[in-house]
This record gives structure tokens, sequence and C-alpha cells, in this order.
């Protein structure tokens, strides 16, 4: 994985234009992550194979970090000039990203229905959920532009709904419930 990150970020940075990624990138990249961060935890740090693999978890966030940010910037500007992207050169969570930024209410959330612009007071508490993390993930880049975590296994977050059921999905995370009445820590005011 580490090769084709540095193929992707080398290609970005060399081009004007948005560089073809597959549906899968960022998935398979948190996967990556996981691995070098278990990998990374049962290694001596002190021993050689433990600082490299120390190292390449560094380059590789770093690059991705770069990666993605080129990527976002690219598919502002496309927005802003009204330019055409091409859906099947972007990443499943690039094209939500493209779609929330075409028509924001159109975006839905998981048991809470379309978001108009009559309710957007009452979109945070829409807009995030609750979950408990079920293994450790790196940070994420949330729909709304935000970085979230790192996360530990068991650590208990507030998520943008899309990122969260993508996070469920695969089986990485589990959503809290709140009853009725009860007061949820992570609602922000």
């Amino acid at each position: 994985m580490y090769d084709e990150l540095h193929i992707a970020w080398k290609a970005e940075k060399s081009s004007q234009k948005l560089q073809p990624l597959p549906r899968d990138f960022y998935q398979r990249a948190t996967r990556y992550f996981e691995e070098l961060s278990h990998e990374t935890s049962d290694t001596d740090t002190h021993a050689l194979h433990g600082r490299l693999t120390s190292r390449e978890k560094e380059m590789a966030a770093r690059l991705l970090g770069e990666l993605r940010q080129a990527r976002r910037t690219k598919i502002f500007q496309a927005a802003q000039s009204h330019s055409i992207i091409n859906p099947t050169d972007l990443t499943e969570e690039e094209n939500l990203l493209v779609q929330a930024i075409k028509d924001p209410e159109s975006i839905s959330y998981p048991n809470q229905g379309t978001l108009s612009t009559s309710d957007k007071s009452a979109d945070t508490e829409k807009k995030l959920v609750v979950i408990r993390f079920l293994q450790d993930i790196p940070e994420i880049v949330g729909i709304d532009l935000r970085i979230y975590g790192p996360y530990k296994k068991e650590d208990v977050a507030s998520v943008p709904s899309t990122n969260a059921t993508a996070l469920i999905g695969q089986g990485a995370a589990k959503v809290i419930e709140f009853k009725k009445g009860e007061n949820n820590p992570f609602r922000q005011q």
C-alpha cells in the first residue's frame, strides 16, 4: 500500500488536474495504517524493524495528509469554476463531498430524514452520531472536512453521520443510542 500511496501522492502533486483514485483507496489506506499500528505496537521500537516500521507509518501519514489536502483543494476549485469532475476518478468519500458541495440539502442522514434550510439551527445534532470504536482507527477526514481521531479501541466520539455509517459498515464502530430524555454529552451546544 505504501507504494500505491506514494505513486498517488506523486501523481497528484505533479498535475493541476485531479488524478484518478480507486473508490476504496481511503478504506484500504485505513486498513494499512491499522496494520502498521498493530505492527509497531508488537515490535521493539529500538530494534531496526521497529524503527523502520515507525518511520514508514510517519511517512505514509504525511503522504496521505498531503494527498487528501491536494485533492480537496482541486475538488473545491473545480466546484468554484463549475468544472466537470469525473465521479469515477473519485473515492467514495470524495463523491460524497462533491455531492455535498453541489447540493448540501440533498445529503440524507440515517434515521434523520433530509436536511432542509429551515432547520439549519438544529443541524449540528442531526449531522453528528455518537459511536464506540471497536478497533484502533487512524485520523480520518470527516465529510465536514474536519480531522477526527486517531481513536483507540473502545473510544467514544461524535463524528459526522456519513463517516459513522462508513465506519459501522466496515465493522470498525458501533452506534451508541441515547434514550429519550437521556443527556447526550457529545451533543454540541
